[in-house]
């Protein structure tokens, strides 16, 4: 069959030519739902049957196509066919099949070791295996523990760190409803709320507050009524709290939060899954602040778009003399380090880095303006190709708005935009692969605003909630 996104070049744009879903991929999703289970029943957000892929851009069994927001949630930075990752996954492939790394030493796990202690934040020196997020999340609060000998994990409001039992319950916490009849309410975690300098829950009313007054919080409060610093093993915290709405914390607070962690011997693991190896237009979020975490967790970007693969990066002092094993069966096959390794190289070599500033100056330029156009268009955040647009019912009350959000993402749909809905949540994000045309990304930025507009000219009801 003739495809519309066959060719690579810039002029190819989305088309959107059928309701939603498709009567294709109507029937598809038909057959879809009698066979996978209840999650994974409820088309709403995704009205469509994806049948190919091509490197920004997705088609539908119907014919019609979409710019990728979405990258996979984040794994493929380079768009789908990245074709560095892919011949070195192959050839790899070919050179070694599947190995266990932690029981078979390998040249790829080597050189991709080395590697990213080479463009680590300082003080990084040790490197773990790891498959996906969720692991590279369990083993990093193991790992925290046994160096310090300390029970407690401090966590924030608002993020999100994995899937599995433990910590979905303890830490996933974007939403309530994430972990609504299931959750364990497990001992040995504390919360505090993450910065958010648009809403914060000291205070009525729209921000901007300094964010600061978070660390305040910490002190003075769970410091001194819920735990004491000295049973704190560590600080868990994402630099950019993707799920949470892309929030974006100050130079100020950072300073202020690694000086307590110092204070008190607390380690400090910056959660890198969503924010690490280009994302926010550095290799390592953390670079943008000048921050030293003792523990780095990747996933995500971090495969490229290849295979499976996550890692925690750590000091000498709290892995070079570990006994926690961690990693497993599928962790660090070679082919999935000789993808990873030409993810990074590629991004580095390509200039993909100042791409992703370019992709940030864009969606100020076209999106940030909204705020003052649009009385629903409370915030707009960009860190580097990962940015959120925040929406209220107005913003005297700044109530979030669920409900406008899902139009909007719906409305984004019908003109060729996929980007990232989630049921009840109030703040749309765009994900693009970091080397997304301009002149797509521009299309998609301007699509955005005209759904938005649509939306704002008819706003649905919104929910009661409570003042």
């Amino acid at each position: 069959m003739d495809s519309t996104i066959t060719r690579q070049d810039e002029a190819v744009l989305p088309s959107v030519r059928t309701p939603l879903p498709g009567p294709k991929s109507g029937a598809h999703l038909d057959a879809w739902n009698r066979v996978f289970y209840g999650p994974m029943t409820a088309h709403d957000s995704v009205p469509m049957m994806l049948s190919s892929k091509s490197r920004w851009l997705l088609e539908d069994a119907d014919g019609n196509t979409w710019a990728d927001h979405v990258s996979g949630w984040g794994m493929t930075p380079l768009g789908s066919q990245p074709p560095d990752v892919f011949e070195a996954v192959q050839r790899a492939m070919e050179r070694y099949g599947l190995e266990i790394t932690d029981y078979v030493p390998n040249l790829p796990a080597l050189a991709l070791a080395q590697r990213l202690i080479e463009i680590a934040p300082p003080g990084i020196t040790r490197v773990a295996p790891g498959i996906s997020g969720t692991e590279v999340v369990e083993q990093s609060v193991k790992l925290a523990r046994e160096a310090t000998g300390r029970p407690m994990i401090m966590t924030f409001l608002g993020q999100y760190h994995g899937e599995s039992t433990y910590l979905t319950a303890a830490l996933g916490t974007d939403l309530a409803e994430v972990t609504s009849n299931n959750a364990q309410y497990v001992s040995g975690v504390v919360y505090t709320p993450y910065p958010n300098r648009f809403r914060a829950p000291f205070h009525r009313g729209p921000g901007p507050f300094d964010d600061t007054l978070y660390v305040d919080f910490i002190e003075d409060w769970i410091a001194v009524h819920q735990v004491e610093p000295e049973q704190l093993a560590a600080i868990l915290i994402e630099p950019v709290a993707g799920e949470g709405g892309v929030l974006i914390p100050s130079a100020a607070f950072w300073e202020r939060l690694f000086a307590f962690a110092r204070a008190n011997g607390i380690k400090v693991i910056l959660d890198e899954v969503q924010t690490g190896i280009g994302r926010c237009g550095t290799m390592f979020a953390s670079e943008l602040w000048g921050l030293e975490p003792n523990l780095v967790l990747l996933a995500k970007g971090f495969a490229g778009g290849g295979l499976p693969i996550a890692a925690i990066l750590g000091t000498d002092a709290v892995m070079a003399h570990s006994e926690t094993l961690g990693s497993g069966t599928f962790a660090w096959v070679p082919p999935a380090c000789a993808g990873a390794l030409a993810n990074i190289d590629a991004i580095l070599r390509d200039g993909i880095l100042d791409h992703v500033q370019e992709l940030a100056r864009i969606a100020e330029d076209r999106l940030t303006p909204l705020i003052d156009r649009i009385e629903q268009v409370g915030d707009v955040r960009v860190a580097g190709a990962l940015m959120g647009i925040e929406f209220v019912e107005s913003k005297t009350t700044i109530r979030p708005a669920p409900a406008f959000q899902t139009a909007v993402h719906e409305e984004a749909l019908r003109r060729g935009v996929l980007g990232i809905t989630q049921h009840g949540k109030w703040v749309y994000r765009l994900q693009p692969p970091l080397n997304m045309p301009t002149q797509l990304f521009e299309w998609s930025c301007d699509r955005v605003a005209e759904a938005i507009e649509a939306v704002a000219a008819n706003p649905p009801r919104e929910s009661p909630v409570r003042t």
